[in-house]
């Protein structure tokens, strides 16, 4: 990427020499010395990060507390990257204790579940390689670069939850000097997915590092030769101490962590944190919304002089996707938003690969009152919705002899992308979709639920992989939509017990409702759940 290397003045290490260090290797199912297994509880690779025996407690620049300090995270200081390999500058060591030049190799080569590992995810240093290039090799003027792991991170949800929670309340109780300081590499795991979307850049983009983001792939890849002050690896436990024929002592290995940190602030600070930085980051953010919600009612034909306060309407973002789960019949969702017009309701449709930048997706979620969709990652995005806004989560039909009936579609707690909204002040609702919105096997009788059954399951056709619920489109009754927006959106009450009737009612699942009790000025997060889908 281009201008992702800054050039600082020109400065060549001095006495550099290379020497082999031990690297796992699996040559045809034997390890050639040493198999690092990874515990049941963490499955996630075999990975080996084998180090000399050298203290890796983090090394603190004078009083300065830095926020890897205080998590699962270690440091390399000094060090280079030039003609395909790593190394140290040994010229900048007077005072340094060698313990932050420590020998260690990095290495993934198992699968998790269906996820092949990215083998060029290698990293392999030695305290005495030396580097064998012409091109000098000048420091970068950013001193801290951090590479960041945790379990999945090319899923967006994920992503939020496992890393962003974490990187965020370490970042607020120790921030970086400036925001200059500080430059990021997203470690992903598996091959052919090594790409940082503008959903990843939308939530880093709330936290105080200098905008600039790239993957540990290209780290490794950069041919350029380039020195850093300090190089910190975070997301990383450390795994059990291991005896090699080849090294004396005791060596140590770390293995992938599931989270930045394992015991974060709640998602509703999180939230709020990353809404006050923008804020910070761009004093005109709030004018940009309302010129952003006016230019959406613009485009869809209203005139000016109808506009009045862009605040007195309410607009609905219906998702839009173009891969996986799609909305078959949106275009009549978007008829039926037309009935409400008069009331000031615009529907548009809403699809995040069409933003050109994570600033056009901020955009286009915080000029939104409500979000509604079948569950997916974008929902993620709704966290930059107003207060009181709404999300509403269209549950998919799995029937209980279908993977994911008791996860997916979850109605006794929230579901997966639901724990996102948990205790906020926005407003989380679920409805189940009925069979009618699955469009397989329309030729059978659904009464007949053996055959139903049978036709949906067939393996001897494409039918049974279409019905998987991550991978099916849907349809949904143009009802769903006119229903919520008649009972909650154009509802002035916000009374914990009239929400809580109003869903029973009409069938929606009260996740998370911030809502009021008797003092109307009063509100808190209430969740109201059900047993079981109700068809």
């Amino acid at each position: 990427m281009p201008g992702l290397r800054r050039r600082g003045p020109r400065r060549t290490p001095q006495k550099i020499w290379l020497v082999l260090i031990p690297v796992v290797l699996l040559v045809s199912g034997q390890l050639a010395l040493q198999t690092i297994n990874v515990s049941n509880s963490n499955p996630l690779q075999k990975i080996a990060l084998i180090l000399s025996p050298l203290d890796l407690r983090i090394h603190n620049d004078g009083n300065r507390s830095h926020f890897w300090e205080h998590a699962n995270c270690f440091t390399l200081d000094s060090i280079c990257h030039g003609n395909g390999e790593w190394f140290y500058d040994r010229s900048r060591a007077n005072g340094l204790d060698t313990k932050y030049q420590p020998n260690i190799t990095y290495t993934q080569d198992k699968r998790y579940g269906s996820r092949w590992p990215d083998k060029r995810n290698y990293f392999n240093v030695s305290s005495t390689t030396q580097y064998h290039g012409s091109e000098q090799c000048p420091y970068a003027l950013t001193p801290y670069h951090v590479v960041v792991q945790t379990k999945y991170n090319d899923m967006i949800g994920e992503f939020y939850m496992r890393c962003i929670q974490g990187l965020n309340q370490l970042m607020q109780d120790y921030p970086p000097q400036s925001e200059k300081d500080l430059q990021l590499y997203l470690h992903f795991f598996e091959h052919g997915k090594q790409n940082v979307f503008h959903g990843h850049r939308l939530f880093l983009g709330g936290l105080p590092y200098n905008g600039k983001v790239d993957t540990f792939v290209s780290l490794v890849e950069d041919d350029s030769c380039q020195c850093f002050e300090k190089l910190v690896f975070c997301g990383y436990n450390e795994g059990e101490k291991l005896n090699d024929g080849n090294i004396t002592n005791a060596t140590k290995t770390f293995i992938p962590a599931p989270s930045i940190l394992s015991n974060s602030t709640s998602l509703m600070k999180l939230r709020q944190d990353l809404l006050a930085q923008y804020a910070t980051k761009d004093h005109m953010l709030d004018h940009k919304i309302h010129q952003h919600r006016r230019e959406i009612l613009l485009q869809k034909g209203v005139r000016e002089e109808k506009i009045g306060n862009v605040d007195e309407w309410k607009i609905i973002g219906l998702t839009d996707r173009k891969y996986r789960r799609i909305w078959l019949d949106l275009d009549d969702a978007m008829k039926t938003c037309e009935e409400f017009l008069l009331h000031k309701v615009m529907c548009i449709k809403l699809n995040v690969e069409e933003a050109e930048s994570f600033e056009e997706q901020l955009l286009m979620h915080a000029s939104l009152d409500v979000l509604i969709g079948i569950h997916g990652s974008q929902f993620t995005n709704g966290i930059f919705l107003p207060r009181h806004g709404f999300i509403l989560e269209l549950l998919p039909w799995i029937p209980n002899y279908s993977h994911g009936y008791t996860w997916a579609a979850r109605t006794q707690g929230p579901t997966p992308m639901g724990t996102v909204f948990i205790n906020s002040d926005l407003h989380h609702l679920g409805y189940c979709l009925s069979r009618d919105s699955v469009p397989l096997c329309e030729h059978v009788d659904k009464a007949d639920e053996v055959l139903d059954e049978a036709c949906l399951t067939n393996k001897s056709s494409d039918v049974s992989k279409q019905f998987v619920w991550d991978v099916r489109d849907f349809n949904v009754d143009v009802g769903v939509v006119s229903k919520f927006i008649s009972s909650f959106l154009l509802q002035n009450s916000t009374n914990c017990d009239d929400m809580q009737k109003r869903g029973k009612e009409k069938k929606f699942i009260l996740y998370n409702v911030f809502c009021s009790h008797a003092n109307e000025s009063e509100y808190s997060a209430e969740h109201y759940y059900q047993e079981r889908c109700e068809f």
